[in-house]
């Protein structure tokens, strides 16, 4: 696995993608594959759909030199919670197929 790709392909998304609810599950999902590239991105769709900050909190807290990056995180998803609508699920399946096809080519680098 190149975990440079992996993640450099994540930031690309993140910068590219508009939604914002799609936006911050892709930072967070950056966040726990920097730990644990191997846990399955509908899986993370599902704490993030349940609002399972603890969850997202022990991976975070796991690495070292991005606390501010993770705090904002943690407050743009608090903040946009109520926002996300029915339409957005669709974008965050089709988000997962698109992570998945990165995390496979990253495989592959």
């Amino acid at each position: 696995m190149n975990k440079d790709v992996l993640i450099s392909g994540l930031d690309e998304i993140i910068t590219k993608e508009t939604n914002l609810g799609v936006q911050i599950f892709v930072k967070l999902l950056k966040q726990v594959w920097q730990i644990d590239y191997t846990v399955a991105a509908y899986d993370v769709v599902g704490h993030y759909l349940a609002f399972d900050i603890p969850y997202f909190y022990r991976f975070m807290s796991m690495d070292v030199g991005d606390e501010a990056e993770e705090q904002q995180i943690l407050i743009d998803w608090v903040s946009s919670r109520h926002a996300l609508k029915g339409e957005d699920k669709p974008a965050l399946i089709g988000m997962i197929e698109q992570v998945n096809q990165l995390r496979s080519n990253a495989r592959k680098a």
